[in-house]
């Protein structure tokens, strides 16, 4: 079985001895052992972990619940200053119970039809083998940048994980020649909408080592390296999209 995981409250969290931590973690430049000490002040801190791969939410476990209250009631929606004056989001959280070994497996989509999202498209072998191949070969000879939990490389505009947005101010540069063979694959798919008048020009590559991902509170042992492109078309100026409930730009903005 993977290790105790927790999960994101809900709607109102009941009392615990843990806390879920927004707005804080590696990703925002500040280390687990910062975190710790700076919430050991309130008790003894049993541990903290990263709540997902974000590197922006913790969880603080402590020995005794009177402490997560006593943190809670400090910290919550303040600045820290012992944490860069960051304005901390906290509450109470409690144990995912769903785990899967590492010989069981969970139900996946083999069909876009099949999740009903209207604009999703599934195209199985994309690429071949070969250009699988390739395409590995050619990242692993780039720099990559160290995160908590998996490694990454950013082209065109470097992917801001505190904010979820980009810089568009800094720009890196046209995207690597190497995903040249992608974008020529993707402009004959014309269901993508893909053309010379929309230009991509951001690509987050991401490698996650053999470990676990967590899908909806269920822990899945990852027996394999992988490696995801990630292709973007930067948008300039606020983001008007009619799905704000989803819309990372427009929660942020929120916030």
């Amino acid at each position: 079985m993977g290790l105790p995981r927790f999960r994101r409250p809900v709607g109102k969290s009941e009392p615990s001895s843990n806390l879920y931590v927004a707005n804080c973690g590696p990703a925002v430049g500040l280390t687990l052992d910062t975190i710790e000490a700076v919430f050991g002040a309130y008790g003894q801190v049993k541990g903290v972990h990263l709540a997902d791969e974000s590197g922006t939410r913790v969880i603080v476990s402590y020995h005794e619940e009177k402490s997560a209250e006593s943190a809670l009631k400090a910290l919550n929606r303040l600045a820290c200053p012992e944490l860069g004056g960051r304005s901390l989001h906290i509450q109470y959280s409690v144990p995912s119970v769903c785990q899967v070994a590492a010989n069981e497996t969970i139900p996946v989509s083999m069909e876009a039809s099949e999740l009903d999202i209207p604009g999703l498209y599934l195209i199985h072998d994309f690429i071949s083998a070969n250009e699988e191949e390739e395409l590995l070969a050619a990242v692993d000879t780039m720099h990559w940048k160290e995160l908590a939990k998996r490694r990454v490389q950013h082209y065109g505009y470097e992917f801001q994980y505190s904010t979820r947005n980009v810089n568009t101010n800094q720009y890196l540069g046209e995207l690597p020649s190497f995903l040249s063979p992608v974008l020529e694959k993707m402009s004959l798919f014309q269901k993508l909408g893909y053309s010379e008048a929309l230009l991509l020009d951001q690509l987050t590559v991401n490698e996650y080592p053999p470990g676990i991902d967590v899908v909806n509170d269920t822990i899945i042992r990852r027996a394999s390296r992988r490696v995801s492109f990630t292709l973007r078309k930067v948008r300039k100026g606020p983001c008007e999209c009619e799905f704000p409930e989803y819309c990372d730009s427009q929660k942020v903005k929120d916030n």
